[in-house]
């Protein structure tokens, strides 16, 4: 009787195939649970809204600021490359807005001992209020870049929050303040974002405080996105919420009043030494919801 031997590289096949199998079978076993689990993850339907968001609303957000100077025409055009109406307190041979290749829009001021309507220099799109509602916000998007900064602190964005303070503290006061604020200022040969927010309401009948943090640091003459969304939560209460790059902030405010508005642009130098500050913007939208 003839015996015949399987040759060792056969076996040796044999179990590299069986190998593979079991390999194979375990890798689809594990593949397939990731793509239950990816179908099975509940959507986000709060996502951050992008730059280039599009909203239906937007015919008539723009709207002029409070005591708005109108002696201080600071060159405005007719058809600015950012949406919303100018409000120009500053020195016209120094400051000023203007249109700029690839829809870059340029705000410009200069600071000084010179106070317009009993504010520091300013040039600032506002645009219309919303009134307090559950789920009611605005959301400004677009694109920003910091060219040059006086030896103080320049707001680019804020949010003001007007009429009687419905809960939280102050809760019956009137508010005359802004309730969220992004300043830059020089740090080193970078610049340094804080956040100001409004913990002790500026009311008609006392004064406030403000908590400030760091929230980025940013180069000079770099692009950056930003989503700047305010308003009320399902609760009614004042929020805001802040994305500049790829870094994020949320604040419950600690008082709700009766309106908002939302401003941005280029406020407050230092009024002595370097005083002047220029900040850009591009792809400007303000969208409701």
């Amino acid at each position: 009787m003839m015996i015949y031997k399987i040759p060792l590289i056969g076996k040796s096949g044999l179990i590299l195939l069986l190998a593979l199998l079991m390999s194979c079978s375990s890798n689809s076993e594990n593949e397939s649970e990731k793509e239950e689990t990816m179908i099975e993850e509940p959507k986000d339907d709060n996502s951050n809204p992008t730059p280039n968001q599009i909203c239906d609303d937007v015919s008539d957000f723009p709207n002029l600021g409070p005591s708005a100077s109108q002696s201080q025409s600071c060159n405005d055009v007719s058809n600015p490359n950012n949406q919303g109406t100018l409000d120009c307190r500053t020195d016209n041979s120094v400051g000023g807005f203007e249109n700029l290749a690839n829809d870059w829009g340029s705000y410009k001021i200069t600071g000084g001992e010179i106070r317009y309507d009993g504010t520091r220099t300013r040039v600032e799109r506002f645009f219309k209020t919303i009134s307090q509602a559950n789920n009611k916000n605005t959301i400004l998007t677009g694109t920003l870049k910091i060219v040059d900064l006086s030896d103080g602190n320049t707001c680019i964005i804020q949010s003001h929050a007007g009429g009687n303070i419905l809960k939280g503290e102050e809760s019956g006061s009137t508010n005359r303040s802004a309730q969220f604020l992004l300043y830059a200022k020089k740090s080193s040969n970078k610049i340094q974002l804080e956040t100001h927010v409004t913990i002790n309401p500026y009311t008609t009948d006392t004064g406030g405080g403000r908590d400030v943090k760091n929230f980025k640091t940013l180069n000079y003459n770099q692009e950056y996105t930003f989503v700047y969304e305010t308003g009320y939560d399902a609760n009614g209460t004042a929020f805001s919420k802040l994305i500049v790059g790829d870094t994020e902030t949320y604040i419950e405010h600690n008082h709700t009043t009766e309106r908002v508005y939302t401003r941005y642009g280029a406020y407050g130098t230092s009024d002595t030494g370097d005083v002047t500050a220029h900040i850009e913007f591009k792809e400007v939208n303000l969208c409701r919801e």
